[in-house]
C-alpha cells in the first residue's frame, strides 16, 4: 500500500525533470531537494502579508508576520508531529532533544506551494501540501495572510493505527507582544474548529482545523490529556506570557490500507506597524479582515477554491512548450514577492494614495534594504505589470507623488523601510529616464489612455531633467559618478561601485531609448511639437553615441574628451536601449551592422569568459575586467537576463537561452538557492557573491515574451502566456 504521493518519491535530486504531481492534469517540471540540501525553504506569504519560510529540513525558519522587517526573525522550529502509539514523532530532520524525527523529507517548492513527503520507518505514510494563497489577476485573493498545511495519512501496515497529529506555532516574541489571551475558535457552519492568540483586541494569529472530523485539542490540553506531549509542549508549545506559542492536535484512527486527511490553517492578523522614519501605516488586508480568527474562517470556507485556482495557474506554464528549467524558474521567481513586498493602506483623507492604498517592492529586505529602487524595479517589476496592473498604478502614482519640480524621479521612497521619505540624487542619470519607459510600459500592458494623458506632464518634466544631465551639449545624458578621489561609491548608475566617465554605452542606450518612447507618446496624446523635439534630440544623441562610443567591434564602455579618460571594455549589456524599445514594440535604435557586431563581440568575449552566465565586463582580449571589482568581473543576474532577450530579438535565440540556462542551473542545482536568489553570482562557479532575495531578477518574467519574438502588448492578449494564465486563475 502506497500512501498519499504529492509527486513521485523516487525521483532522483537536484535535477530539472517532468514528472506528475498532484492535482495537476499534465505533468509539472521542477526539482526535487532531500531534507535540508537547498539553502532556506519555499516563503508562504502572498502580496504584502509577510511570509513564514518552509525550510527543506521540516522546520519553519524566516517569518516577517510579526513585522519583522528587514532582518526577518529565526523561528528554527518544527511545526508539525504525531503520536502513534504513545510515541511521538516531530516531522522535522531537526526534532527537540530527546525526540525522534524522521528519517528524510522530499521536497518540491513552486511558489506559493512546499510540497514535502515524509520518510518515516513506520508503518503509516506523512504527506504535507502547505500553501498560500496566490493567484494572479485577484489582488485580494493574493493579499491573505494565511497559510494551508493539507496533509495525508495513510496506514500502510497491516493494523490499525491511531494517534494524533499536531501543529505547532511559537508565536511571536515578547517584544512582538506581551500580553495575551487565548479564545476557542469556531465558526457557524462548523467549518473550522481551533485557537485565537491575540494581544490587545485585535492583533494576534489563529490556528485551526478545516472541517474537523472529531474533536479539536489545542494548548495546554494536550500536556495534561496526552502525557506523550509533555516533553513537546516544553520544547515547542512555550505557552506562556513570555513566548505565546499554541499548539492543535486532532485524533484519528485509520484502518489497514486507509487514509485520512487534515487540513491545518495558520492565520495572522497584524496589520499595524511603523516604517523607519516612525510613520504608522496598515496593512491593506486590514480593508477584508477584522482579526485573525476573521482570515481564518475566510479561508476555511474557500480553501478548496483557493487550492484549485492557484493550481490552475501553474498548469497553464507546465503544459507550455518552454524548457522545464524555464518554467521551474517562472514560477518560483514569483517567491521574491512573499519576500519584499508591502501593501499600506489609509482612510486617512491626508495621504495620497487612495483607496487602493500604496504597493511597494523593496530592492532587498536581506540584502539592500531600499523601498522600490527604480533601477530594480526597472528589470524586476513585470510580473506586477502582467498580473496586477492596479498595483502597478498605485507605484507609478508614488513615484509621480514625489517628482520635484525640477522633474527628477526619486530613486526610492525611502530606507530601509521608507514610504515618505523619497531618496533624491542616487543613479539620477537613471532614474529619470526609466520611469518614463515603466509609465509606458504600463500603457502598452492596459491601453489606458486616459492614463497616458494624465501621467504625459509628468513624462515630460522627467525628459527636461533627465536633458539637463547632457553636460556637453551632444544630446546624450552624461555620467554622473560622485565617487570620491580613490574610492568607488556612488558611481551612480546600476554598476554603482564601478564609475564611468563621460558618456557610456549603458546610460547613453537607455536615454536614446527613452527619448524614442517618449517621442511615440507624444504622437499618442497629440502633442506633436514634443514629438518632434524628441526626434531631434534622438538624431543628434545616436550620431554622437556613434562617434564616442563605437570602436569598430563595439561600442566601448565609455569615453569621456574632456576628462582624457575611455574605457574599451566590452559591457555584456551594452546594447541595453535595444531592448528597452524591442519589448514595447518599437524599433531598435543602433545601427544593424553595428548592433550585430556587438552581439558577436559580448558572444566572444563575455559568454565565454564563465560557464555560469555571461561576464559583465570583458577586456577586449576575452579576459574578466576587475575595474570595477566584482561589478565587472562577475555576472549580474538581472542585466545578464537582458542581455539574453537581446540577443533572441536579434535572431541569436540558441545563445540567450544558453545564457538564462546557465544562471538558473547555477541557482537551483549547483548552489540550491532557488527562494534566495542572489543580484550578483560568481563567475568561476555560479556562486552567491551579493544582494541576497534580489528584486530585480524577476525580470524572467520578460524572457518568455523575447523567445515567441513579441511586446508587452502581444504578451499579454488573451491568447498568449499572460491571457492564459490569468484566465486561468479566475472564479468559476
Amino acid at each position: 500500500m502506497r500512501g498519499k504521493l504529492l509527486f513521485p518519491k523516487e525521483l532522483p535530486e537536484c535535477r530539472f525533470m517532468e514528472f506528475s504531481a498532484d492535482g495537476f492534469t499534465h505533468s509539472v517540471a521542477g526539482v526535487v531537494y532531500r531534507g535540508g540540501r537547498a539553502v532556506e525553504g519555499m516563503p508562504l506569504g502572498g502580496l504584502g502579508t509577510g511570509y513564514i519560510s518552509l525550510n527543506t529540513d521540516g522546520t519553519l525558519g524566516k517569518c516577517t508576520i510579526f513585522n519583522t522587517w528587514p532582518k526577518p526573525r529565526e523561528l528554527n522550529s518544527p511545526f508539525l508531529a504525531l503520536v502513534l502509539d504513545s510515541e511521538i514523532r516531530v516531522l522535522t530532520l531537526k526534532p527537540p532533544e530527546g525526540l525522534k524525527g524522521v528519517s528524510d523529507i522530499c521536497y518540491w517548492g513552486h511558489y506559493p506551494f512546499a510540497d514535502l513527503q515524509y520518510v518515516l520507518d513506520l508503518p503509516l505514510e506523512v504527506s504535507l501540501r502547505a500553501f498560500t494563497p496566490f493567484v494572479p489577476g485577484d489582488v485580494e485573493t493574493s493579499n491573505t495572510p494565511a497559510i494551508v498545511f493539507k496533509t495525508w495519512l495513510t496506514n500502510t501496515g497491516e493494523k490499525p493505527l491511531s494517534g494524533c497529529l499536531a501543529l505547532i506555532f511559537p508565536g511571536p516574541t515578547p517584544h512582538e507582544g506581551e500580553t495575551f489571551t487565548r479564545i476557542e475558535l469556531t465558526d457557524k457552519e462548523d467549518n473550522l474548529a481551533g485557537v485565537e492568540v491575540k494581544h490587545g483586541k485585535e492583533v494576534g494569529y489563529a490556528i485551526g482545523v478545516i472541517h474537523p472530523r472529531t474533536a479539536v485539542k489545542h494548548g495546554a490540553a494536550l500536556g495534561t490529556e496526552a502525557a506523550p506531549w509533555t516533553s513537546l509542549n516544553r520544547e515547542m508549545q512555550r505557552a506562556s506570557a513570555t513566548h505565546p506559542g499554541a499548539t492543535l492536535a486532532l485524533d484519528f484512527k485509520i484502518m489497514p490500507g486507509a487514509e485520512t486527511n487534515v487540513n491545518f490553517v495558520l492565520a495572522w492578523f497584524y496589520p499595524y506597524f511603523r516604517d523607519s522614519d516612525g510613520m504608522p501605516h496598515e496593512h491593506r488586508y486590514l480593508t477584508r479582515f477584522k482579526s485573525p480568527a476573521d482570515v481564518a474562517r475566510f479561508v476555511a470556507a474557500n480553501s478548496d477554491d483557493m487550492l484549485r485556482r492557484s493550481l490552475a495557474w501553474q498548469e497553464v506554464i507546465y503544459r507550455s512548450e518552454l524548457p522545464l528549467w524555464l518554467k521551474d524558474a517562472l514560477i518560483n521567481s514569483l517567491y521574491s514577492l512573499a519576500k519584499n513586498t508591502i501593501w499600506i493602506y489609509s482612510d486617512r483623507p491626508d495621504d495620497w494614495w487612495g483607496p487602493m492604498g500604496f504597493f511597494t517592492h523593496s530592492e532587498s529586505f536581506t540584502g539592500c534594504p531600499i523601498t522600490e529602487t527604480i533601477v530594480c524595479r526597472f528589470h524586476g517589476h513585470f510580473p506586477i505589470l502582467f498580473f496586477f496592473p492596479e498595483l502597478e498604478l498605485t507605484t507609478l502614482n508614488g513615484f509621480a507623488h514625489y517628482q520635484l519640480k525640477t522633474g527628477e524621479i526619486p530613486f526610492s521612497f525611502g530606507k530601509p523601510i521608507g514610504f515618505t521619505r523619497p531618496h533624491y540624487y542616487c543613479q539620477h542619470p537613471l532614474n529619470s529616464s526609466e520611469y518614463v519607459q515603466t509609465v509606458y510600459r504600463y500603457y502598452c500592458r492596459t491601453g489606458d489612455e486616459a492614463f497616458l494623458r494624465r501621467f504625459f506632464p509628468s513624462v515630460k518634466d522627467a525628459i527636461y531633467f533627465a536633458k539637463g544631465l547632457d553636460t556637453d551639449a551632444d544630446g546624450l545624458v552624461n555620467e554622473h559618478p560622485h565617487a570620491p578621489q580613490g574610492e568607488d561609491w556612488p558611481a551612480n548608475q546600476f554598476y554603482d561601485i564601478w564609475p564611468w566617465h563621460g558618456t557610456s554605452a549603458y546610460v547613453a542606450g537607455i536615454w536614446l531609448a527613452t527619448l524614442k518612447i517618449a517621442e511615440d507618446m507624444a504622437k499618442k496624446v497629440g502633442d506633436m511639437a514634443f514629438a518632434k523635439d524628441c526626434r531631434v534630440w534622438f538624431d543628434q544623441g545616436r550620431r554622437a553615441f556613434e562617434e564616442k562610443l563605437w570602436n569598430g567591434r563595439y561600442y566601448r564602455l565609455y569615453n569621456d574628451p574632456e576628462g582624457k579618460r575611455v574605457s574599451e571594455v566590452c559591457l555584456a549589456n551594452q546594447l541595453m536601449g535595444e531592448w528597452c524599445t524591442r519589448i514595447v514594440g518599437l524599433d531598435g535604435i543602433f545601427l544593424s551592422e553595428h548592433a550585430m557586431s556587438a552581439l558577436d563581440s559580448v558572444e566572444a568575449l563575455n559568454f565565454k569568459a564563465t560557464d555560469c552566465g555571461i561576464v559583465n565586463g570583458c577586456l577586449p582580449d576575452g579576459k574578466r575586467d576587475t575595474s570595477g571589482k566584482t561589478h565587472s568581473s562577475e555576472i549580474f543576474v538581472g542585466e545578464s537576463i537582458c542581455v539574453a532577450m537581446t540577443m533572441i530579438y536579434a535572431g541569436r535565440t540558441e545563445t540567450g537561452l544558453e545564457i538564462v540556462r546557465r544562471i538558473y542551473e547555477s541557482i537551483a542545482l549547483r548552489h540550491r538557492t532557488p527562494w534566495n536568489q542572489y543580484c550578483l553570482i560568481s563567475a568561476e562557479d555560479g556562486g552567491p557573491v551579493w544582494g541576497s532575495d534580489y528584486y530585480s531578477n524577476l525580470v524572467i518574467w520578460a524572457f518568455p515574451m523575447a523567445l515567441k519574438g513579441e511586446t508587452i502588448q502581444t504578451f499579454s492578449s488573451a491568447e498568449s502566456l499572460i491571457g492564459k494564465i490569468l484566465q486561468a486563475g479566475r472564479k468559476t
